[in-house]
């Protein structure tokens, strides 16, 4: 999808990026996997932001049985479409691009909770913006790989093209 920097925050398996089966899984993108950075806490790996400009999380809240906390969720597709075509009042936009390191580019941290339990309280406070996938009210959830999926596809597309590394 033409994404190149992968950070974990306290992997349950901190020697996941060098197993076999990731290996495996990541389908050819193992020059992602030997950059990927693991960090200790969510706070150590936005300090090294890779200069990202906007945090985005994805938001299903860490114990799904209890009430959502008031919060705007903004639909991805929705959200991405203005800011690339509208700006960001915090962002100076000429171009956009992942790979571009240049100053007039857009950022974007994308911060997903884990498997199980999705994103902490405190985590959420950390995100500018709070993506929410449309899925259906009565069971709001989707796995992890579906939604990173649904997220890349979105950006990707509202990036207007595929990288070509070429």
């Amino acid at each position: 999808m033409g994404f190149f920097d992968l950070a974990l925050v306290s992997p349950h398996d901190p020697k996941v990026l060098h197993r076999n089966k990731t290996i495996q899984r990541a389908s050819g993108a193992t020059d992602i996997l030997k950059s990927a950075k693991i960090y200790s806490t969510l706070d150590e790996a936005l300090m090294d932001n890779h200069g990202n400009e906007i945090i985005c999380g994805t938001g299903m809240p860490f114990d799904m049985y209890q009430e959502r906390p008031e919060r705007k969720y903004a639909e991805p597709r929705t959200f991405f479409a203005q800011l690339v075509n509208d700006g960001d009042d915090n962002v100076s936009i000429t171009s956009v691009d992942n790979n571009d390191r240049g100053d007039n580019v857009i950022r974007i941290a994308f911060i997903f909770g884990n498997e199980r339990s999705g994103m902490h309280e405190s985590e959420m406070d950390k995100c500018q913006y709070m993506l929410g996938i449309p899925t259906n009210p009565k069971f709001g959830s989707l796995n992890l790989a579906s939604a990173v999926q649904l997220i890349a596809y979105d950006w990707r597309v509202a990036l207007g093209s595929y990288y070509d590394a070429q």
